[in-house]
């Protein structure tokens, strides 16, 4: 758990997700409205539904295992980065990132999915699936940043088709 106390941060936590943060979420939905998901689309599936309801997808699935980590400010969920993987190839995991409109601007999606990533390798996923919307050059830099202050070296593969890029990460050994 992290905390930042300046400015427009007061009272920021990030954590990794607990049962209860499926509330938050649902009251924070309001946050995430769907014309500004282009703009806020940091990775992720394609799907536009609400994001507490494909979280409440993902862990009602006995088939797929699934972690987060969320940015709250007080009580108000305000940034999440999950991982999701099945069990059968455990070390490969599906990332995806959304931070709320109005926290969009700073770097509140790095700091949630690099504190996600280093939790997903030391559980042994060693290799990141994500879609992205490809005018989103932020990602790239956040990638290197997590792999230079991991110390992990990585490769990458991907395509990008109609606007959204798929990348694949893979750690090196």
């Amino acid at each position: 758990m992290s905390s930042v106390g300046s400015g427009v941060t007061d009272n920021l936590e990030t954590r990794p997700w607990k049962a209860a943060d499926l509330t938050a979420l649902r009251a924070a939905e309001p946050l995430f409205p769907p014309d500004t998901y282009p703009r806020r689309f940091i990775a992720g599936s394609r799907q536009l539904r609400p994001l507490h309801r494909k979280v409440e997808h993902r862990l009602a699935e006995p088939e797929h295992r699934w972690t987060g980590q969320v940015a709250l400010t007080g009580d108000r969920l305000v940034a999440l980065a999950e991982c999701s993987w099945d069990p059968a190839d455990p070390g490969t995991g599906t990332l995806a990132v959304n931070v709320a409109e109005a926290w969009r601007s700073g770097a509140l999606g790095y700091r949630v999915l690099h504190e996600l990533v280093g939790r997903c390798v030391r559980l042994g996923i060693t290799t990141f699936d994500l879609d992205y919307a490809a005018s989103n050059i932020a990602l790239q830099s956040a990638i290197d940043a997590i792999a230079t202050e991991t110390g992990v070296r990585y490769t990458l593969s991907g395509v990008t088709r109609a606007g959204i890029g798929h990348l694949t990460v893979r750690a090196e050994h």
